[in-house]
């Protein structure tokens, strides 16, 4: 009778071998006593940082890899911030030789970090928690510790938060976060120097999200990648923001100090969409400037700008991104025939989230403008020039927050559905004055500007046309009220036939004069943009030609005689 081949002796001797090596590698974490090393590695960290570092455990793993883990990992904050932690990580698994575990040195062959939170603030004053103590050659030698090659350092699930600290307030307050980070560094030789910049390393970029406390939706980037060799990194994403798109592409020569240069193109950037998403946060009273400290520069390339019922195409800007603020240090764009440019900046980190911008505008068609903003309404056509500049705060109505001045000029433009001559012409009945009738063309309209208070003011427009001239001061509304006085000149005038004895007068008052009789007609306008009242604010008087005008009331010449 055959023996069952488990009960043959090769087996018996093959399983008694298999038995005793489970229970060697059962007892191996007992026997090496990894947690011994704890308070060395701490103390190896604090010397190399500065900080203040703690290790919750240290645990010998023998599958799938011989390692050592280290969990929540703890870089404490430095004196004279509030208390907490630079760098937490949950996990940090050390690959390590075993012969030299058994002699109990850590000989490090590979890492692999996972959980990491890096919680860094900064003070108006500018002093931070992630100024680590530079090194100034390779890592000291130490008994336990051996760090000669180490093949690879793998970086999963990091998540960044940058924060400005109020010390008068003890209050944090975050700037921007960023999540789903990840890395992998080869080939690393600590022990040679400039070994910084000898690392290469790469990073997937999908997937990781950049959010800020001024926008309600994070920025998620779709696919990207990030490649740092030989002390300079190199990356290139694309990202989208709610629906709207970009592509783009980042340098970062140095990280001390930072020096990060990047390029993005958006193919069109909706305004109004981006202002749903800005969130006001309250304010609390006065608040420590916060810190300027420069992170980035770059171009910015937008193809097409809404915002309804508005567009504008060719955006082009020069940005620089500073912990405070975003600044476009110049801007330039295509909008109805012309150009815009100037500079502009937004100070993100202020509750109220403060805006300024100046522009330039040349050859801009008015009538463009103004029928894409009402269709149906009275227009001004023109070409429009002028140089302004606003303020304005994003974190409430950036409408009722706006403020600014500056002056403006229409050229060569047309009132249309809004004739000034008659209009004038009728608030002085009794005159019986003809003056052409129909849309008022001119080739100047234009003046000072001053925005408060949801209203535009000016102290001195003033009108140059063929047939009338005038100057006016008040203001109009951004609901399209008018509130204005001033005077209107109307040129070369005739009386009716019915009054022929009031031309005669007219004549006689402008004997001696080169040019035709005019009338100065002071004014009130009030109403609005679509239904316009005017009214007579005073008395009428001759003008003649250029000269001054006469002494003589036009309203004298009705007064009946004794």
């Amino acid at each position: 009778m055959v023996r069952p081949w488990y009960r043959s002796r090769w087996f018996r001797i093959g399983g008694g071998l298999l038995l005793l090596g489970l229970i060697v590698a059962a007892l191996i974490p007992f026997l090496v006593p990894v947690d011994r090393f704890r308070p060395l590695l701490a103390r190896l960290i604090e010397n190399a940082t500065g900080r203040q570092v703690e290790i919750g455990a240290l645990r010998l793993h023998l599958f799938p890899a011989v390692s050592v883990r280290a969990v929540n990992v703890r870089v404490k904050n430095p004196a004279g911030l509030p208390p907490g932690d630079t760098v937490t990580v949950r996990s940090i698994d050390i690959g390590v030789e075993t012969r030299a575990l058994l002699s109990r040195r850590l000989d490090v062959t590979s890492i692999a970090v996972n959980g990491v939170r890096l919680t860094l603030l900064r003070e108006p004053g500018g002093k931070t928690n992630y100024d680590l103590r530079t090194p100034q050659g390779p890592p000291e030698s130490t008994g336990f510790l051996v760090l000669d090659r180490i093949g690879a350092v793998t970086i999963k699930n990091v998540e960044v938060v940058y924060s400005t600290y109020d010390a008068r307030r003890r209050q944090a307050r975050p700037s921007f976060t960023v999540t789903g980070l990840s890395a992998r560094i080869t080939d690393i030789h600590p022990n040679a120097q400039n070994w910084l910049k000898q690392l290469t390393l790469t990073s997937d970029l999908n997937g990781v999200r950049f959010s800020t406390p001024a926008l309600s939706k994070p920025l998620q980037v779709q696919k990207g990648e990030f490649l740092v060799k030989g002390g300079t990194g190199r990356g290139s994403l694309s990202m989208v923001l709610e629906k709207m798109r970009g592509e783009g592409s980042v340098t970062v020569a140095s990280l001390a100090p930072l020096a990060v240069k990047f390029s993005v193109t958006i193919p069109e950037l909706d305004i109004a969409a981006l202002d749903k998403m800005t969130v006001s946060t309250p304010g609390g009273g006065p608040e420590a400037p916060a810190p300027h400290d420069l992170l980035a520069r770059g171009a910015v390339k937008v193809e097409r700008i809404a915002f309804a019922p508005f567009a504008a195409d060719r955006f082009v800007g020069q940005v620089s991104v500073y912990t405070n603020t975003i600044e476009l240090d110049s801007y330039s764009l295509a909008v109805y025939g012309g150009t815009v440019r100037g500079k502009a900046a937004l100070n993100y980190d202020a509750p109220s989230m403060p805006a300024f911008a100046t522009a330039q505008v040349r050859g801009v068609d008015l009538g463009r403008i103004v029928k894409t903003a009402a269709p149906g309404a009275r227009r001004i056509t023109g070409t429009l020039e002028a140089d302004v500049r606003g303020v304005t705060a994003f974190g409430r109505d950036p409408k009722v927050a706006l403020t600014g001045g500056g002056t403006f000029a229409i050229r060569n433009g047309v009132f249309q559905g809004l004739d000034l001559q008659s209009s004038l012409a009728q608030i002085t009945k009794t005159l019986q004055l003809n003056v052409p009738a129909g849309d008022t063309r001119f080739t100047y309209f234009g003046g000072d500007l001053r925005i408060a208070n949801q209203r535009a003011y000016s102290d001195a427009l003033r009108l140059e046309a063929d047939t009338m001239e005038g100057t006016a001061r008040g203001s109009a509304g951004f609901n399209r009220t008018l509130d204005y006085a001033g005077t209107g000149v109307l040129k070369r005038v005739t009386t009716s036939q019915g009054s022929a004895w009031v031309g005669q007068l007219l004549g006689n008052a402008a004997q001696g004069t080169a040019s035709g009789l005019g009338v100065r007609i002071p004014f009130s306008l009030k109403g609005t943009v679509d239904d316009p009242k005017f009214s007579l604010a005073g008395t009428p008087q001759p003008v003649q030609g250029q000269g001054k005008p006469p002494s003589t009331n036009l309203l004298d010449l009705f007064k009946p005689k004794n």
